[in-house]
């Protein structure tokens, strides 16, 4: 017997789709800054930076969760959807998720135990492990084309969370860093709740040998996910945390704080690949090569007119915002050129993220390694020496060069993939992800397949 369709989900096309994901994004960030805020009034200088240090935490979590399960689920679910390899894949992938996210919790707790005691630990890991997984579950939610859903996760989340806050704030008590992990830990259970009521599915997992065993015949996509994503953080984070740790926290500052004012930028294009992401994969599943190549150059033009328009905007706004929001504390730095660096970073950053993520879509985790891995070093050979022996704003040279490399790579290999994706490729793969299916009693088990008027093999 084949498996109980999922209720009907108003899907809506590509832009209804991410007006209703930006509006989630968007939502959490209002909730994040405000948090922020009031945790900075209320916490010693001690417990705040140990909140941003668990918080940056979890967010590198997210970027290993993504590449280990999140992008893996979305290739397979979005290829299978409305197939019954579909809840097979979803079983799989998210007792993998499940598994990691412990991990996580077990890690941080490891970690925090000595700094926070047990009680703030244990609310630190939970919150770790809960982010992760509704991280996972928002990307499987837009690769079964149930943005609405993820929408709705992200307003419960939000709203317990900032109802939760609002609390913390009234009490004043002594334990507000714990309360606060505490907080974000069950918006995030609420916003994960909410989510399979709406899909009117329960959780499944297991954890049986045949996941792991499943779980061992991917380990090659695996392991180049895994150095992919670590060759980005070193390229991204690695390359700004050596820049900070050798100029110094003053020397610093203004180029952090001039870092905050293009974050914004960040929050429509996080949106944008989250769905460009299980967009592009459907359409390469089903042969639309040309549809999938269409919404990679278009969304990639929208960021650059976006960032184009928000440098302008910045390069008039920035020697205002320097007087009134930082009240003229860097007045004697070169703000005009840092501010401009700053978005040359951030804009090439920002453009090429939609041609990587089509190079996620067609599973090219090599090539993502490769280019990260070249351009980690390319960078830190040009950023090292002129920090050594040039004022330290020059030095973002480096890191321009950085990004324009890894900019040109995956740019050149979107073209090159895309040439390729004709109609027998795409047959192959699809053949051989149906191949590799779990039936639903056993994730681990193939599904057996063959081959009709040269298309991918319809399950019964």
């Amino acid at each position: 017997m084949g498996e109980t369709a999922a209720p009907p989900v108003a899907r809506g096309g590509f832009g209804g789709r991410f007006a209703v994901i930006l509006s989630g994004e968007l939502i959490q960030s209002l909730f994040h800054f405000a948090l922020n805020i009031a945790l900075v009034r209320i916490l010693s200088q001690h417990d705040y930076g140990l909140f941003a240090i668990v918080f940056t935490g979890g967010a590198v979590g997210l970027a290993y969760i993504r590449a280990l399960v999140a992008v893996p689920a979305t290739l397979h679910i979005a290829r299978s959807l409305g197939r019954p390899a579909e809840r097979g894949y979803d079983v799989v992938f998210g007792s993998g998720a499940l598994a990691l996210c412990l991990g996580m919790a077990a890690l941080a707790l490891a970690l925090l135990i000595p700094v926070m005691g047990v009680a703030g630990a244990l609310g630190a890991g939970a919150f770790v492990a809960l982010y992760a997984f509704r991280s996972y579950l928002r990307l499987v939610l837009l690769a079964r084309k149930s943005a609405r859903i993820a929408g709705m996760s992200d307003g419960v989340y939000a709203g317990v969370g900032l109802t939760l806050t609002l609390a913390i704030l009234y009490a004043g008590d002594a334990s507000a860093l714990d309360h606060a992990f505490l907080a974000l830990a069950f918006a995030h259970a609420c916003g994960i709740v909410v989510s399979y009521v709406a899909l009117r599915q329960p959780l499944r997992i297991t954890l049986r040998r045949s996941l792991w065993r499943r779980y061992v015949g991917l380990w090659r996509t695996l392991l180049w996910s895994l150095t992919g994503v670590t060759s980005m953080i070193v390229q991204g984070q690695g390359l700004t945390l050596a820049f900070a740790a050798i100029v110094g926290p003053a020397a610093y500052a203004p180029i952090a704080a001039t870092l905050v004012l293009f974050a914004p930028l960040r929050i429509p294009t996080n949106a944008l690949v989250n769905m460009v992401l299980a967009e592009v994969t459907g359409l390469l599943a089903t042969g639309q090569a040309r549809q999938a190549d269409r919404i990679v150059v278009r969304s990639t033009a929208v960021i650059a007119l976006g960032c184009l328009v928000y440098g302008a905007a910045m390069w008039f706004a920035l020697p205002l915002i320097e007087q009134v929001l930082f009240k003229g504390r860097f007045g004697q730095e070169p703000m005009a050129w840092i501010g401009l660096g700053i978005w040359a970073v951030t804009t090439i950053s920002l453009l090429y993220a939609i041609p990587r993520t089509y190079l996620e879509a067609s599973a090219a985790f090599r090539s993502i390694a490769w280019g990260a891995i070249g351009a980690a070093l390319l960078g830190f050979s040009i950023m090292i020496p002129m920090l050594l022996s040039l004022p330290s704003h020059t030095a973002l040279l480096g890191l321009i060069a950085s990004e324009l490399a890894s900019c040109l790579w995956y740019v050149l290999n979107f073209r090159r993939l895309a040439r390729r994706a004709d109609g027998a490729v795409l047959a192959a793969a699809a053949i051989v992800s149906e191949a590799e299916a779990p039936r639903e009693g056993d994730p681990a088990a193939p599904a057996r397949t063959g081959l009709r008027n040269g298309r991918a093999p319809v399950r019964t």
